[in-house]
């Protein structure tokens, strides 16, 4: 019995030192990282009737900024216009806009 419980706690010592060790290790995937510069290109401006994703951003970027690399601080806009005509509604347009700022990074 005795042999039982010190085995017992020395399992629970090992998995508190495991456990402490695990979450302070550094994660894999780091993505704020201050050592990287960067050059700012401009702010951007993308507008679609249709759903846009970032790929469209960018590649409205990269056509008024050759050198971007990446667009960050990006804000999605939607706007819906009602159509009436007396008091039918007749349609409505939806227009999808994204804004952002374009940089490149310094190499």
């Amino acid at each position: 019995m005795k042999k039982v419980f010190c085995f017992g706690l020395l399992c629970v010592v090992l998995l508190l030192v495991l456990d402490c060790t695990i979450t302070t290790t550094v994660p894999l995937v780091y993505t704020n990282n201050e050592n990287v510069k960067f050059q700012i290109l401009g702010e951007i401006k993308h507008e679609s009737s249709d759903r846009t994703g970032y790929s469209e951003l960018l590649r409205a970027a990269r056509a008024l900024y050759p050198d971007c690399d990446y667009v960050i601080d990006i804000m999605i806009d939607q706007k819906k216009v009602t159509k009436f005509f007396f008091f039918w509604k007749v349609g409505e347009s939806v227009t999808n806009t994204m804004r952002g700022t374009a940089i490149k990074y310094i190499r």
